[in-house]
């Protein structure tokens, strides 16, 4: 009778770590605009895969924290900008191949201004400068509203 118990009680919790951490690597500050704009990327194709359409405000990747603690905290805090109205054509793990690789999707705030991490509409991460930003096309129909703050983190 224990051993059904401990299975039901850590084969959950083992298919939760690191679902917002790469594996084997710990989130730093060096790494953490990737880590947050990957979470930001599963949170679109979990949002899209189970409700059929585009996501349009950062409260509708409510749902999702407990797969992608830290892209939502950084949505909310401002830290990461998404677009709204993304429409996601491959809902499968991993960088999509029916999506364009050549829209972004989400970004760090300091990108407009100062280069940095980029998250593509495939799901990849990429390094922009502030120039290649502003010519880059962006993916959806505008930005989201960044939202409520996360708890601790005054605006």
């Amino acid at each position: 009778m224990r051993y059904p118990l401990l299975a039901a009680i850590t084969i959950p919790l083992g298919l939760c770590i690191g679902c917002s951490e790469p594996v084997g690597e710990a989130v730093t500050e060096a790494n953490r605009a990737d880590v947050a704009l990957n979470d930001v990327g599963q949170m679109f194709r979990m949002y899209t895969f189970e409700k059929h359409k585009a996501p349009t405000t950062v409260a509708d990747f409510a749902s999702l924290e407990q797969m992608a603690p830290l892209g939502l905290k950084a949505l909310r805090d401002g830290d990461v900008i998404a677009r709204s109205g993304v429409v996601i054509q491959d809902v499968e793990e991993g960088p999509a191949t029916k999506d364009s690789a050549d829209e972004v999707m989400a970004y760090a705030k300091e990108v407009p201004t100062s280069g940095g991490s980029v998250l593509m509409h495939n799901r990849t991460i990429k390094k922009m400068t502030a120039d290649e930003f502003k010519a880059a096309k962006l993916a959806g129909d505008g930005e989201m509203a960044k939202g409520t703050p996360a708890k601790g983190k005054k605006s």
